[in-house]
């Protein structure tokens, strides 16, 4: 009788044990289906060893890790080799802010960085709570909020202030400055995170993001736009804010879809306007911007036929002004046929535009009141009229010299040919 109930007893232990490796394994699978179903269904069969080779031997991957790095990545940090820290450290400058650490801050990352995944509508971090931890976002996007006083309800709201996305880190302000978390992050889409416990950032990156954040805030404090803000609205702005600089002749991208704005910390930008004209017989009309290829090749025919002599098309760019030290660009002014181009070497603080044009940073609506001047200093028709009166004056003074020329012509037989080339200066046509 006891040897048959200790047999039962053994038979359920073990299926127990079957149940829940069964339910570790469908945890596993639901857990991981996002990237497992970076394998095309069609190499998969019912070779189970053929299948593990396939995965194993598969490199494509969605986002910034392949599934070879995931595994890596998954494994613990002691037990990783030389070669394979070799190739998360290539993954690891791929990330955006990464991308200034040195070899050897990555090779530490890549001792100690770890892998998670989490779904949709997963809290990563929750406002208040006690740091224990880093994050960068190798893909997906997080939605940050906090808790905003709602003074009709009376209650806290938990408000969206911001996303993270693909590149970015999220996390390291109470690290920094030791203290509980400031937002709450969420996963808005799947989320594909690298991971870094509290010992390890402080070993590994806080002393470089402290310099990074003093950088940003002396830069702020260059500018008076910046003087009242408080201690909150610095700290998100140096979180969201980067120093960057241009090399010279380089164009700065504030045309098109551009979300930042330009703070000028050191050099000069100058603002290059491009005219497009048409020339009949010596006279210029300025050629209105088209909203798209067609409409100017439309316009360009219509006034081809009407016009007796087809006109001719030139392109004029002008120098019509300078950004130096303490300007600001970049605003959502409208920027036809314009664009910026470093004078010299320049740094410029960039902050999102988005965000800068909050209620709470936009007291006063003075981002609008500087973009308004902006559009109103800089204007096509007053260049063009200004163009037009530079031409005419560089026509009177040929024709000018030409009659004084031939009223008083050379007294000496000496040619041109016979002044030296080193002593000759010529002067080019504008």
């Amino acid at each position: 009788m006891a040897s048959r109930k200790k047999a039962d007893e053994e038979k359920l232990k073990k299926r127990r044990l079957a149940r829940f490796r069964f339910k570790r394994l469908v945890h596993v699978v639901i857990c991981n289906r996002y990237w497992i179903t970076e394998i095309e269904d069609r190499e998969i069969g019912n070779n189970v060893t053929r299948n593990v080779a396939v995965i194993d031997r598969r490199l494509t991957h969605k986002g910034t890790l392949t599934i070879i790095e995931k595994k890596i990545l998954n494994s613990p940090p002691a037990e990783r080799t030389r070669e394979q820290r070799r190739v998360l450290r290539t993954v690891l400058r791929k990330i955006e802010c990464l991308q200034e650490l040195t070899v050897d801050q990555l090779n530490d990352l890549a001792g100690c960085a770890t892998f998670e995944y989490f779904g949709p509508g997963r809290v990563i971090l929750r406002e208040g709570h006690h740091p224990n931890g880093v994050y960068f976002l190798a893909n997906g996007e997080i939605t940050v909020s906090r808790l905003r006083w709602d003074s009709i309800y009376l209650r806290h709201n938990d408000t969206p202030c911001g996303t993270r996305t693909r590149g970015q880190m999220f996390g390291e302000i109470a690290l920094l400055h030791d203290c509980p978390r400031t937002a709450t992050c969420t996963t808005a889409t799947d989320c594909e995170l690298l991971c870094l416990s509290r010992a390890d950032f402080d070993r590994i990156l806080k002393h470089t993001l402290l310099d990074r954040w003093r950088q940003l805030q002396l830069a702020l404090e260059r500018f008076d736009y910046f003087k009242y803000w408080t201690n909150d609205q610095v700290r998100e702005c140096c979180l969201l804010s980067r120093i960057v600089a241009f090399d010279t002749q380089q164009k700065l991208p504030v045309d098109g879809d551009a979300r930042y704005t330009y703070f000028v910390l050191s050099g000069q930008c100058m603002i290059l306007q491009c005219l497009t004209v048409a020339k009949v017989h010596g006279t210029y009309r300025l050629v209105p911007i088209a909203t798209n290829e067609s409409a100017a090749a439309e316009q360009t025919s219509r006034d081809a036929s009407a016009a007796p002599m087809q006109p001719t098309i030139e392109h004029r760019f002008i120098d019509v002004g300078t950004f130096s030290c303490g300007s600001v660009f970049g605003l959502g002014e409208p920027m036809p046929h314009r664009m910026v181009v470093a004078r010299n070497r320049v740094q410029c603080l960039v902050i999102p535009r988005g965000w800068l044009f909050e209620k709470q940073q936009n007291v006063g609506n003075t981002w609008q009141r500087i973009r308004m001047k902006l559009e109103m200093t800089i204007q096509r028709d007053r260049l063009f009229e200004q163009f037009v009166r530079d031409q005419r004056w560089q026509r009177y003074r040929k024709a000018l010299v030409r009659e004084y020329v031939r009223l008083h012509p050379r007294q000496n037989a000496t040619q041109l040919a016979d002044v030296p080339i080193m002593c000759r200066v010529e002067q080019g046509e504008i």
